[in-house]
């Protein structure tokens, strides 16, 4: 019995452990995340829930933070998707990002 109660106190003092070292890996990294990277992965995986929403923000979190991908060219494609893409008779309203960012529609 007391080597059952050991063994238990063992797997679950790794059991909290990894959990917190998790999360403040995942903190960590993301205070390294310029401002602009963070509104990037919120814009682009807004639209996702669940796993696939933690699959999109953890690639794109790797991509920033290596260098592999520029949140700029990231925001300016979602502005180009939104604007590119057809809701019927003209263009929608630029999302306020977009207008701050690049006033509005850029003409292709």
């Amino acid at each position: 019995m007391r080597y059952a109660l050991l063994f238990f106190g063992l797997v679950m003092s790794i059991g909290l452990y990894q959990g917190w070292f998790a999360r403040a890996y995942d903190g960590a990294t993301t205070m390294m995340l310029s401002d602009e990277a963070r509104l990037a992965i919120d814009v682009r995986c807004q639209h996702q829930s669940g796993l696939a929403a933690l699959e999109c923000r953890s690639l794109l979190k790797k991509l920033f933070l290596s260098g592999a991908l520029d949140p700029d060219r990231s925001l300016r494609a979602y502005c180009d998707e939104v604007k590119q893409s057809r809701w019927g008779g003209g263009h929608p309203a630029p999302p306020k990002l977009c207008v701050e960012r690049y006033g509005g529609w850029q003409a292709s």
